[in-house]
């Protein structure tokens, strides 16, 4: 980033620099996982340090001034990124304009005066998917929201951070439908390696199970062999440790490069049927740091950890 660090302090949230990347490396146990499958134990993390220090190879700390004056100094907006809310004008200004990735910050300020940066966050290009709002948990500091949609009636919603909530705030009503640009940046990626997975619980293991002891009069429920389900060419999206991430397996579909500042980023387009709706189209992002020595290639499948960013679709250009 550049070192152009000029009116680049005023207002600036220390929740954007907080550093957490320790969380996301590890699998959760099979007891995190059969608690986040049912939605408990999970919390609302209010913070993008470890997304930019997996998008930038470095400690968030130490380069967020940089970031910022990058972004003001280089950087542009659009029509469609500013807006004026409670007598507040608002710009948010991304840099650079021809990656589908950038580093954004939201200028915020009384209406006709000075203008301050208020946060700083990326910005994910996404792919635009019809979704209806479900509820919205207002980040403390106000400047972001975690927005909840809903995917299939009477199971648990899926999530995103919009980091364009200001904007979009009004319009986020439960029950309504908006096209969302959704995308997702990876914190961890590599090959599937599993063929095929154990299910020891849920209503698919509750029917098995039911079934098996119909089959075998007189033995109990813990003679009930373990769920064997060949997952191979399967597209899976599971809950993970906090709202807006995911734990995922897909086949790859098509892979692009991409560039964010000096830091080389691959963008694999994931899909994800469902049977009564659309499927959800997902274009993820995956940093060198992230990849290491993986390079991951159309038709491959892989086991990925989320996190997911949307936001209503930009209209007036």
């Amino acid at each position: 980033m550049a070192a152009d660090t000029a009116a680049t302090q005023d207002g600036l949230v220390q929740t954007a620099v907080a550093d957490r990347t320790d969380h996301a490396v590890n699998t959760p146990t099979p007891e995190e996982s059969a608690a986040m499958l049912k939605g408990k134990n999970r919390l609302h993390f209010e913070g993008l340090g470890d997304v930019w220090a997996l998008l930038s190879g470095q400690n968030p700390s130490v380069i967020m001034s940089q970031i910022i004056g990058t972004v003001l100094h280089d950087g542009g907006t659009r029509p469609a990124w500013q807006w004026k809310r409670g007598g507040r004008e608002n710009v948010f200004m991304a840099w650079p304009q021809d990656q589908p990735i950038r580093a954004g910050v939201l200028m915020s300020g009384e209406e006709g005066g000075k203008l301050s940066p208020a946060t700083a966050v990326p910005l994910l290009d996404g792919l635009p998917n019809d979704l209806t709002v479900e509820g919205v948990h207002l980040w403390q500091h106000g400047l972001g929201a975690n927005v909840s949609v809903n995917m299939i009636d009477g199971e648990n919603p899926l999530w995103f951070f919009n980091p364009l909530y200001g904007r979009d705030s009004e319009d986020l009503t439960p029950g309504v439908t908006h096209t969302f640009l959704l995308a997702g940046l990876a914190y961890r990626v590599h090959r599937a390696l599993l063929d095929e997975i154990t299910i020891t619980h849920g209503p698919r293991y509750a029917a098995y199970a039911a079934s098996w002891l119909a089959e075998n009069p007189g033995r109990s429920r813990l003679d009930v062999p373990h769920l064997k389900v060949n997952v191979a060419g399967r597209r899976l999206i599971m809950p993970g440790r906090n709202f807006c991430e995911y734990q995922v397996r897909a086949v790859v579909e098509e892979v692009q490069e991409c560039m964010l500042e000096k830091m080389p980023v691959k963008l694999l387009y994931l899909s994800f049927p469902f049977d009564n709706r659309e499927a959800l189209r997902l274009p993820v992002y995956a940093s060198q740091a992230v990849l290491g020595d993986f390079a991951p290639a159309t038709g491959q499948e892989v086991d990925a950890y989320l996190w997911l960013q949307g936001r209503i679709i930009d209209i007036g250009g």
